[in-house]
Formats: structure tokens, sequence, C-alpha cells
């Protein structure tokens, strides 16, 4: 407290020019010379200088306004020089009239803040006779003296004199392994039912961030500095779960012992139907615009092309037709989502290019229509095709990810939204416009790989 205390009195000697005119020099009217003379007898603050040559030893930082709030001197730094016991500045031109002081510091040869200047209403304030801002005024012709009182700053920090403060806060990332699960206790470990979930992370300080999760193990990097997270898991059908962690236990999971966030199997907010029929129960077919009266019931592809045929070498154009069975859904259910997931085993090459914004004129890419014939899977053809409407139709974009499906949300396929009476005999998939874009080849319920085959989830409340 002793060093707090001490104040110093800075004598600020202001020389104000008056306006003159002669042969050999003239002065800018309005304006005077200032000269900050400084009398500092403390030992801390005498310069390690010596020898013949004058050094700067130390600097005064100074903001000075007008009575209108005009800036005349912002942070102007201001060399001290050492004369004999003393310190002298350079001169400087200020304006004449009243002028207030805002700033004052006095800086070592280091660049640091030795004393300053406190500012009125500041936490320091009241160990000085007369806190800034300092009221002063310049004269022509006259000296004038400013004396502020400055305090030895020690280890206080700027907002303390009543300056603003800035600072760096350094983010250490905090990285962990976690993974979504189906808590079915029919499924024992090590064979957690990994499943796909949004997850939310809630720091102590307020920071948040939502993760997609894939299902697996997934490596997840927040921010650190908090002892304990809240974390809001949520998957479609179910209902949110809410978990609190340590970061210690965060940072003793790995990618082989992961954190299980888990969600009851039966903690669902809706019921769901999942069809995922193979050969025997599936009902779906292609059919060839070059083989018109050709049946391919037994095909593996679910595809809407536009391709090359290599031996006739003209262009072959195919679409496909697909209806699931969700009778098992019961007659007093409401449907609220139907979602469809389609998976290829190696995208077919096309020209980028071609892509272009979705528009009603321009769209290039995929359609799912509502079929409103009634059809078999082992006796369509081209020829004998269903009816299709674009009503309530579902456009699949070109798209690019890094996994090898796509979800469709095809519920106004399953219930229609727009008013048509027409009846609902499954889906076509064909391509729009069909003579641009080659298209789409994804696997059917006759794919040999199970994991592949179209999967059609229906959540529904009774």
């Amino acid at each position: 407290m002793k060093n707090l205390i001490r104040i110093l009195q800075v004598t600020v000697v202001i020389l104000a020019a008056a306006a003159f005119s002669s042969c050999e020099k003239s002065s800018v009217p309005g304006l005077g010379t200032a000269e900050f003379s400084v009398s500092m007898s403390d030992d801390q603050l005498k310069s390690g200088t010596t020898g013949d040559t004058v050094a700067t030893a130390y600097q005064l930082m100074v903001s000075i306004q007008d009575l209108q709030g005009n800036a005349i001197l912002t942070d102007k730094l201001i060399p001290l020089y050492a004369f004999g016991s003393g310190y002298v500045s350079e001169k400087i031109e200020l304006k004449t009239g009243e002028l207030r002081l805002i700033k004052f510091m006095v800086i070592d040869s280091s660049g640091k803040v030795i004393f300053a200047s406190p500012l009125a209403g500041s936490p320091l304030a009241y160990l000085t006779k007369k806190p800034l801002p300092l009221a002063f005024n310049v004269y022509p012709a006259k000296v004038t003296q400013v004396v502020p009182e400055v305090l030895a700053v020690g280890d206080n920090t700027p907002d303390k004199f009543g300056y603003a403060s800035f600072g760096v806060s350094v983010i250490r990332p905090l990285t962990f392994w976690a993974g979504a699960v189906i808590d079915n206790p029919l499924i024992m470990a090590p064979f957690p039912q990994f499943t796909e979930a949004k997850l939310t992370v809630y720091a102590a300080d307020g920071w948040h961030y939502t993760f997609r999760l894939f299902a697996g193990v997934n490596q997840l990097v927040i921010r650190g500095g908090s002892e304990v997270y809240s974390f809001l898991l949520e998957k479609e059908g179910y209902l949110p779960q809410k978990f609190q962690f340590k970061a210690a236990e965060l940072l003793a999971t790995s990618k082989e012992a992961p954190l299980y966030l888990k969600i009851p199997y039966d903690n669902v907010l809706y019921k769901t139907l999942v069809l995922q029929p193979g050969p025997d129960g599936g009902k779906d077919a292609m059919i060839s615009n070059l083989e018109p009266d050709k049946n391919f019931g037994g095909h593996k592809y679910f595809e809407a092309t536009f391709l090359t045929e290599p031996v006739l070498t003209v262009m072959r154009l195919n679409r496909s037709l697909i209806w699931f069975n969700i009778a098992e859904i019961p007659a007093n259910a409401i449907i609220k989502k139907a979602v469809l997931r389609l998976s290829y085993e190696v995208p077919i090459p096309c020209d980028s290019t071609l892509i272009k914004p979705a528009s009603v004129n321009s769209f290039v890419g995929g359609a799912l229509q509502q079929i409103t014939e009634s059809w078999e899977e082992n006796t369509a053809t081209w020829n004998k095709q269903p009816a299709s409407i674009e009503s309530n139709q579902v456009l699949i974009p070109p798209f690019i990810r890094n996994v090898n499906f796509i979800d469709i949300d095809v519920t106004k396929l399953i219930i229609p939204v727009s008013t048509n009476t027409a009846p609902n005999h499954g889906m076509k998939f064909k391509l729009i416009p069909e003579d641009k874009w080659p298209g789409f080849r994804f696997a059917s319920s006759d794919h040999p790989n199970i994991v592949l085959r179209p999967k059609l989830t229906v959540y529904y409340v009774i």
C-alpha cells in the first residue's frame, strides 16, 4: 500500500506562443508550442543511462480534448529526455484555449506503465486531489503549468485507474470420444446398437455447440475450461436425453473406450415402423425404354438413369417402381413422418457442370412421384408402367456426401398433403429432365447386401 499511495506531482509546462508574422518565420494562428517538463526526484525513476549522450529514458502517454470533446491529442507518446536531475520532453504544438487532460501516463524504457493519473470515478481516484479530466488553459505568449497527480501502478490493472483494458483468452480444446446407442437390453456388449443423433454440449460459461453424430464412435472437440459439461441428446422419434459429465470423465475416453450416450429403446416420442424387405417381401422393379416389354422385377438396383448403352450406342432411360406395405400401422394411428433411406455401392460419375440451382424451370435431378395405378413386380414393363402424378412429388437434387446413403422425407407421398383423391400404389423414381443427367443408382430390395436395401421408417402416434 505504501507504493500504491505514493503521489508524484508532474509539472507540465506549456509554452504557448502568440501568432505573429515576420519575413523570416511565421507560425500557424491559434497554435502554441508545448513542452512537458517533468521533475522526478524518486530514485525509482532514475535512468540507468550514463555518459555524454542524451538517451530516451521515459515516455509520456497523453490524451487531450477541447471542451466540445474533440480530440486534440489521442494517446500521444512524448519522449522524455534526461536533463540534469530532471526530464524534459520534445516540443509539441497545441491550440490556444481551454483544454482538458483526459489521460496521463509515465512509461519506462521497457514499455511498462509505472505511473498513471486516475480518472474521476475510478476505484483509485479517491487517493488524488485532482483526478482526470483536468482542465487547463493555453494562452498566447504565456506559460501554463499543468500539475497532474499520478499514482504508482504496481500490480493494479488499467480498470482500477478508469482506463479500458483488454486481454487474450486462451482456449484449450478438450477432445473426447462418444457415440449414441439405443439401450436395448436384448443387445449385449460388446455389440452396442449405435445410432445417428444430435448432441448439444453446454459449458458452464454459456458456450454451446451442436454436433451431428453418425452411427458409431465420434471424435468430438469442445471448448475446454469447464469442470462440468451438460449434454442434450436428441434423436428423431425419441424423447430427448440429458446428461452431465465432468471434464475428467471426458478426457478419460478413447476410441476403444468411448462414452456411450444411451437412449432407452422404449423411451420413444413416436412409435416407429421400420420396413426394409428383401427379395421375398419387397416390391420394386426397374423399367427401361430400350426393352419396353421386358420385366426387371429381380433387378438389384433401384435407379433412375440416362446412360449410354455400350452395344447399341444409344441412350437407355431407366425408371424404377417401389411400394412398401404399411398395413402393420394401426388404423387409428396418425402418421407424423416417413423417411426413405436409399444407399448405393458406387456413385455414377457425372458432369458437375450440369448441376444448377433448384427452381421450377432449371431443376436437374431425380423425383419420387405418387403411383396412382396398381402394378405387379413381376409384370411391370416400360409399356405397361403405372401412371404417376407430380402432385406431392419429392425432388432429389444431385448430392456429394461422405457416406453412401441419403435420407429422404417422403411423408407427403405416404400421406398426401395436397387435396387429391388419387389412389396410392407406391412411388415412381424418374429423372427431371430425363435427357440431361446420368442419374442415380441405388440398391433395390433384391440387392445381395441387406444393409444397402431401401428402408422406410414411419413415425406415428395412436
